[in-house]
């Protein structure tokens, strides 16, 4: 039997405007798919590290085959200096002015120590200073002991809990304005908002319950915890609202400019797993003003650096999202260019997400 679908020409058309819309529709997994190899497996497939900041600790006349061992072995990737006790080391390493510390020993009998803060991030680099000043301290036929003195929390074993938890707010915010645009697209501001704030700080709230109650990878007194809900609270909202004020803007390109704004350029520049140091040049350009690098330092500080910085995060945050908001603003605020932005936004993002 012919189906008299085939045989009729506005059927016709209509299923070849359908093919267009759909092939259209396709480019954004292909545009993913690209950016995402290009930007962020770039990135995670192999750090980058330099300007590592190691102190050693002692007289030169005793800490010097230990510093020239390290200068061979890690080249660029150490900034060595020295540190004329270890109680300064210490402290220095808690504050985040040093990345580590090493402690030689003048007995060979006694071990050499090395002065971590794994809650700062950058694992594997850590890992191989140890190995190098454990190397170094076998020379002497002395051991080497590790003293974290910010210790990741015992679900985070291998310091993914932050990354992670930026990850869900960030894909939550924008899979909320995103939902919200394809179900409800001439809700009016005063119920939308509201709707975006509610999950804003219901994502963070269920990601603490199941992996900080859950799982222990969050942990900390209940000031350290709620605020660190906050500031995932805030960062979701931040990334919803943007990308709900391209919408109206830019219709259905609107998906590529925030998946580029808060994936591609975003999550390589966190800082998260891959710290400053061991970023390249280029993401540590954008680390140093991205809102998730931000968050990233907020949360971070709040966890395991007693509220460090963490002032100057939010403020860079609150910096961030006050620009691209006024950027977006100005031009919708012209009667003229926003009356047609308005109509033209809403009937494109309805049509790009309604099946005939």
């Amino acid at each position: 039997m012919t189906d008299e679908r085939h045989s009729d020409p506005a059927a016709q058309e209509t299923q070849r405007a359908q093919t267009r819309l759909a092939a259209g529709a396709l480019l954004l997994p292909v545009f993913f798919a690209g950016l995402f190899a290009l930007c962020i497996i770039g990135v995670y497939h192999k750090p980058h590290p330099r300007d590592i900041k190691v102190a050693v600790v002692g007289p030169p006349a005793q800490t010097a085959p230990l510093v020239a061992g390290l200068s061979r072995a890690g080249g660029a990737a150490f900034d060595i200096r020295r540190a004329a006790t270890f109680a300064g080391a210490t402290r220095d390493v808690r504050r985040r002015d040093l990345d580590a510390a090493l402690v030689p020993s003048a007995n060979p009998k006694r071990p050499a120590t090395a002065i971590v803060a794994t809650g700062g991030g950058a694992q594997e680099v850590l890992a191989g200073l140890r190995d190098e000043a454990a190397a170094a301290v076998a020379t002497q036929g002395a051991q080497l002991v590790v003293r974290d003195v910010r210790p990741l929390a015992p679900g985070d074993a291998l310091g993914l809990g932050i990354f992670m938890f930026v990850i869900v707010c960030t894909i939550g915010g924008y899979i909320a304005a995103t939902v919200l645009a394809t179900v409800a697209p001439d809700l009016r501001p005063g119920r939308r908002y509201p709707l975006i704030a509610a999950v804003a700080i219901v994502m963070p709230t269920l990601a603490y319950l199941i992996a900080g109650l859950g799982f222990g990878t969050y942990t900390g007194s209940f000031g350290t915890i709620l605020a660190f809900i906050a500031v995932g609270a805030f960062y979701t909202f931040v990334v919803a609202l943007v990308t709900r004020l391209l919408q109206p803007l830019l219709g259905p390109p609107a998906l590529f400019v925030s998946l580029t704004i808060f994936v591609f350029l975003n999550i390589p520049s966190l800082g998260a797993t891959y710290t400053r140091p061991l970023l390249p040049g280029f993401w540590q350009f954008i680390h140093d003003f991205w809102i998730g690098a931000a968050a990233v330092d907020a949360e971070r500080g709040l966890l395991y650096f007693g509220g460090l910085d963490v002032g100057t995060a939010l403020l860079r945050m609150l910096a961030w999202t006050v620009v691209v908001v006024a950027l977006v603003l100005v031009p919708l605020s012209r009667p003229r260019l926003r009356s047609s932005v308005d109509t033209k936004g809403t009937s494109s993002w309805r049509a790009s997400t309604t099946t005939s």
